[in-house]
């Protein structure tokens, strides 16, 4: 019987080596090098389904190669760790193009239409010019509705008064300090709402649905496997389920003239799509994307930046004595007699740049994008140094931050250190960081077109909590204890593996005011 069983393993490991040799693609000496996996053949792939996108830094931090390559089933990946190699790759964005991912992301997690995947797919190398496909149209509108201006400041207005209004049910609610929360669970209920209202409008935002919100969430937790694209119903029921309701809740919001009371930013989209022939179907299908941008890194974001806030002392009172210097610029009232203090976080944003450093160095330890790109035809990287690497046509490459964001040569030797600081204006005079260095938002020519948007809905949840609030953990005493992390194949973001309990109260010394929170240019903060 054991000879049985290890001729049985004999044959399953001759199998794995054959399958390995013959539908492995051959290795150019001018290639990165290669790394191979423990299991032959699939190695990588269970790798990356098991880890997420950790699992390029565990294989970076073992090999130390700027840029390595990875066999996998019929292709080739190619893995970039180097800032200078990055730009490379950022310079060269028409053949290391995001494009082919978009058409992916459109065919396997959207599920368009033969037709609409076929627009998404015209022009990939945009040969005919920058803006004469629905691809590239589309991602102009969104750069151009989410710059900053006033389409931007409309729509943090509207996310302001959504996300206030929930954290007001809260602090000033019958069981205001009393009740416990999971901190993260928590921000998503009031992030997912206020961030989609302030692109669909308030009045008929299909997130006002409970129904939609949860079938949202279930299929960024299936992402992986919708995109297997086989058997979606048996292998991730509950995504698949969730994806036909939020498809169905959009096809009902434009029927019903969701579009008048839309953000520029909506309505810009659906011009593009509808100049190229897109059903409506179909945009309420590319709505998925829309939202999987606005939330699925943005939500975990701001509760990471209210644990890093939160959890230190000496951090937690210098940004409130910069946030108060500007909101009460003679000083806190002493009154008990109840009173309302406008604020402008606008001004307090701008007026204090400590907190747009703490934000950024947040997304810089807690995320690991993986900057998703394919090689549409052979070309040659250059690090500016006299190394260059040849990246062949019809392969992935990936440019994941985590190892570049913990990369003493560009941080310094404080680059695993968490410092609000870092991003400080003054701070970058003594060392400059290369653009390619910090990726939490991509680069190149697919940079997130709503990274405005994103760092000012952090900062500005941040603002109000500060200013209103205090949080503290249920458990350990009170005493804070950074969450694990998981990560994710799907987003850049990490999330805690285990959600923290907490308890949300009102600030004692500032019970009595009421807060009109308003985002304008050129207002001052004041008390009426």
């Amino acid at each position: 019987m054991a000879s049985l069983l290890l001729l049985a393993i004999g044959g399953v490991v001759i199998v794995f080596y054959l399958l390995s040799r013959f539908l492995t693609l051959p290795l150019d000496p001018q290639e990165p090098p290669l790394v191979r996996s423990k299991i032959p053949f699939i190695g990588h792939v269970i790798g990356l389904l098991r880890h997420g996108t950790k699992y390029y830094s565990d294989v970076a931090n073992e090999c130390k190669h700027p840029i390595f390559t990875l066999s996998v089933p019929r292709g080739k990946m190619y893995i970039v760790t180097s800032p200078a190699l990055i730009a490379a790759c950022d310079r060269r964005s028409k053949v290391v193009s995001f494009a082919p991912y978009v058409v992916e992301f459109g065919k396997r997690i959207l599920a368009g239409s033969a037709h609409s995947v076929r627009l998404l797919s015209e022009d990939l190398l945009e040969e005919k010019g920058p803006h004469a496909s629905l691809r590239s149209e589309t991602m102009a509108a969104m750069h151009r509705s989410q710059a900053p201006g006033e389409h931007l400041d409309e729509m943090m207005r509207v996310t302001l008064r959504s996300s206030t209004g929930f954290i007001d049910s809260v602090t000033d609610g019958p069981a205001a300090g009393d009740a416990s929360v999971p901190l993260f669970e928590w921000v998503r209920q009031f992030m997912t709402v206020a961030g989609t209202d302030a692109v669909y409008g308030e009045e008929k935002n299909p997130f006002r649905d409970p129904e939609v919100m949860v079938s949202f969430w279930a299929v960024d937790k299936d992402f992986a496997m919708l995109g297997l694209m086989v058997m979606p119903d048996v292998l991730a029921p509950k995504g698949s389920r969730g994806r036909k309701c939020f498809f169905r809740a959009f096809r009902e919001y434009y029927a019903t003239g969701g579009l008048e009371t839309a953000s520029y930013l909506i309505k810009a989209r659906y011009e593009v799509n509808k100049k190229y022939g897109v059903s409506d179907e179909d945009i309420a299908r590319f709505d998925l994307g829309v939202c999987t941008a606005l939330l699925v890194n943005t939500v975990p974001a701001v509760g990471w930046t209210l644990c890093h806030a939160f959890s230190d002392r000496a951090l937690l009172a210098e940004l409130r004595h910069g946030i108060e210097t500007v909101v009460f610029p003679e000083g806190k009232p002493d009154t008990t007699i109840p009173t309302t203090v406008t604020v402008n976080i606008k001004q307090v944003t701008e007026a204090m740049p400590l907190l747009e450093s703490f934000v950024r160095e947040v997304l810089r330890v807690q995320s690991n994008s993986a900057s998703a790109r394919f090689v549409l035809r052979d070309t040659v990287l250059n690090d500016g140094a006299g190394a260059s690497y040849l990246v062949k046509k019809d392969s992935f490459l990936g440019m994941p931050s985590a190892p570049v964001h913990s990369n003493e040569a560009v941080w310094g030797p404080t680059a695993h250190v968490f410092d609000p600081t870092r991003f400080l204006p003054e701070r970058q005079k003594d060392r400059k960081i290369p653009a390619s260095a910090w990726r939490t938002f991509g680069g190149g020519n697919a940079l997130c077109p709503g990274r405005h948007l994103a760092l000012r809905e952090i900062m500005s949840i941040l603002v109000v909590m500060l200013l209103r609030c205090e949080i503290e953990p249920c458990e350990e005493k009170g005493r804070w204890k950074m969450p694990a992390k998981r990560h994710h194949i799907s987003t850049s973001i990490l999330t805690p593996v285990q959600d923290i309990q907490v308890r949300i109260r009102p600030r004692e010394e500032l019970k009595h005011l009421s807060w009109d929170f308003i985002w304008e240019s050129g207002t001052r903060s004041d008390e009426s």
